[in-house]
């Protein structure tokens, strides 16, 4: 089997939000199920396939979903659930490649060129790294292998779901060709309407010699660029482990609210999860952002730094609340409200006592069972002065 010059693995599971639920209640296996909010405010994070034929879509709003499909089930989301089988398929992608970029929860990329020689045949290594990710999670994926991250992505898209694609060297421009323009990355909603007007619809359009005074005129200098793409050429590296620079959480209420309480039992549910994730992954937050928008769309920002970097939510609370409380206005009702955690590092060694590491520890084994929800550190006044940095 020749030897690719380049060679990109790319990997997507099917309807991840929706698989999950369906694993953790197998009765919901072949129904339609929507991942989301109650109406009215509510919108849909995921759909399964068997949704889709309804058109019930990803952001589109609850109340829409249920009005195009009535028996759809809605399901809430389990954040600690797809956290645990982003793991499990992350040490599927560490066993397989010896670097991994993950743009998402659900997709990655690996460079595969210098495995070639272990593995000649990218669809016999497309099959066992999707029968491994299966096996360790119960979810199925998509694999596709090309010559370019583009070509890749654009070949897992259409071979969804649970499929396996393998696009040759050579054949990237054939491939694309009848493909929608805006499968093409840097071709927005707002650019395929004015591509559209002009004629063009498929990605081989934008290679019609007869078209490109139109779309010189519309790209100008990136034209090149762009018809560069559309033959699937694109020198894009993988580029292993993207360091998080924010870890955040937000929520559009059911109905708008002035509960200060409420708004704080919300933000203090958020700050739970996200400390949890900051520990599993061993960082600590430097500064966070409180975030508001009110019935009118107005949104109002509140952004502050720890004395020293933390993933101890008790420890980090107060701060968070004081921020949140001097945002609310009386009389003013919010719709939105959610917490960036930013400016994460390493967490620094000694950062807390052994015993309160030990309880910390211990939480984080039944958050990881239960959810965040199920338990709050005991032993410490959510008031208490955060540590000092030593």
């Amino acid at each position: 089997m020749a030897r690719w010059p380049r060679q990109i693995l790319f990997g997507d599971v099917d309807a991840m939000f929706a698989a999950a639920a369906a694993l953790a209640d197998p009765s919901l296996a072949g129904k339609p199920v929507a991942v989301g909010g109650r109406p009215p405010r509510g919108i849909i994070a995921a759909a399964s396939y068997a949704a889709r034929p309804y058109g019930v879509r990803s952001a589109m709003p609850t109340a829409r979903a249920l009005a195009l499909c009535p028996h759809l089930v809605l399901v809430p989301p389990d954040r600690p659930l797809y956290q645990r089988l982003h793991e499990q398929m992350r040490r599927v992608t560490d066993r397989f490649f010896p670097a991994v970029e993950w743009t998402s929860i659900d997709e990655f990329y690996a460079d595969t060129t210098d495995l070639q020689t272990l593995h000649p045949d990218p669809m016999r290594l497309g099959q066992r790294v999707k029968d491994a990710i299966t096996e360790a999670t119960g979810l199925r994926c998509t694999i596709a292998i090309a010559t370019s991250k583009p070509v890749a992505k654009i070949a897992a898209d259409a071979h969804k779901p649970d499929g396996l694609a393998a696009i040759e060297p050579g054949a990237e421009a054939a491939f694309l060709a009848p493909r929608p323009a805006a499968s093409l990355p840097g071709i927005g909603p707002k650019t395929a309407e004015s591509l559209d007007r002009i004629g063009v619809r498929r990605i081989g359009d934008l290679l019609e010699p007869r078209l490109e005074p139109l779309l010189r005129r519309l790209w100008g200098t990136r034209l090149p660029l762009m018809q560069a793409l559309a033959r699937g050429l694109d020198e894009e590296p993988v580029v292993p482990d993207r360091e998080r620079k924010s870890l955040g959480h937000e929520t559009t209420f059911d109905h708008d609210t002035n509960d200060l309480g409420f708004l704080e039992q919300t933000l203090r549910g958020f700050l739970a999860e996200l400390a949890h994730d900051l520990r599993l992954d061993g960082l600590a937050a430097g500064s966070f952002t409180v975030k508001l928008k009110d019935a009118s769309h107005r949104l109002a920002t509140k952004q502050h730094r720890f004395p020293a970097p933390l993933n101890d939510d008790p420890a980090m609370w107060r701060e968070i609340r004081e921020a949140l409380r001097g945002l609310v206005s009386p009389r003013t009702e919010y719709r939105l409200a959610g917490v960036t955690l930013g400016d994460l590092a390493p967490a620094a060694e000694g950062l807390f006592d052994r015993r309160r590491g030990k309880a910390l520890a211990a939480m984080d084994a039944i958050i990881e069972k239960h959810g965040a929800r199920a338990i709050r550190l005991g032993g410490t006044s959510e008031d208490a002065e955060p540590p000092r940095a030593r």
